[in-house]
């Protein structure tokens, strides 16, 4: 599973909204926050080519399409819902859930 902070989302979409040929500057590296880039270089999301700059490499390209298509359906919809979710504060009756043995 891909994890992004909200620093995290907005570094990794600079460089693969880009394109592949897209290299940044150092200079230009220098005016976005650190820290996301910094997880990048470690995750190897993103490389450095001297002469050329900073791109997005083939782990980076791969854990965006990850990202954008992760979906969030249930498997199962017609299950109850999570434990945490109270309907007696929202005026609605609890179900009784059967466990199966």
């Amino acid at each position: 599973m891909i994890q992004l902070s909200n620093r995290g989302y907005p570094m990794l979409r600079a460089f693969a909204e880009s394109g592949s040929g897209y290299y940044m500057t150092i200079s230009e590296a220098g005016k976005y926050d650190q820290r996301p880039f910094r997880s990048m270089l470690i995750r190897k999301w993103i490389s450095y080519r001297p002469g050329r700059g900073f791109h997005l490499t083939r782990q980076g390209a791969d854990a965006w399409r990850e990202f954008q298509s992760t979906e969030i359906w249930r498997k199962h919809p017609e299950a109850p819902m999570t434990s945490l979710f109270d309907p007696t504060a929202y005026g609605r009756r609890r179900t009784l859930r059967s466990h199966a043995a």
